[in-house]
């Protein structure tokens, strides 16, 4: 069942969110970055 909630980032939480990407950029594989990136869009739908 697909969820009705709606999440609305702020610009604080995109700035959060970019500055971790970046780190983790420096000391993560690709593939663990895709992995990621594939989870967090699981989690947020």
């Amino acid at each position: 069942m697909k969820s009705t909630y709606k999440i609305n980032w702020t610009s604080h939480a995109l700035d959060e969110l970019k500055e971790i990407y970046n780190y983790l950029e420096i000391n993560w594989t690709e593939k663990e970055l895709r992995k990621l990136s594939v989870e967090l869009e699981r989690t947020l739908e």
